[in-house]
């Protein structure tokens, strides 16, 4: 990889992020409107955190599928590997920094924490792996 591509692969770890808790903030929303409406703000905070320990992980699971498929097809000459591997450091990495300022390190390192990034860079290295299989199928165009 080109020095280039670890400032994309921050760049792409960031939207992912950004777009997972998009993601989640929308589901909170949805429950609130749709499943339990009329209860109280707190209830809805006290909710929220409930409801991102499911929303979090799955999301981050497809979205890094998703990005690593979709920017290994963009380009078939990088290592797709590679990319959504460091896609994936920049994304666990950003994650641990947002969460740093609500608890100590101590709490933050959980087996959940642990095996959610596990699984959002299993979805990542898929879905780059699947890409390069693809490509190689696929006759290059002239």
């Amino acid at each position: 990889m080109r020095p280039i591509d670890f400032g994309k692969a921050g760049l792409a770890g960031l939207l992912v992020l950004i777009l997972n808790l998009l993601a989640t903030t929308a589901v909170v929303f949805a429950w609130a409107m749709l499943v339990e409406p009329g209860k109280s703000q707190e209830y809805y905070n006290a909710l929220a955190p409930r409801i991102g320990a499911v929303t979090g992980p799955l999301g981050g699971v497809i979205l890094m599928f998703a990005a690593a498929h979709l920017l290994a097809r963009r380009r078939p000459g990088r290592n797709a590997i590679a990319f959504a591997a460091a896609v994936w450091v920049a994304y666990a990495l950003l994650d641990l920094a947002i969460g740093l300022p609500m608890m100590a390190l101590a709490d933050l390192l959980t087996v959940r924490l642990a095996l959610s990034l596990l699984a959002a860079l299993a979805g990542g290295l898929t879905g780059a792996a699947l890409a390069v299989s693809r490509n190689r199928r696929t006759p290059a165009s002239s």
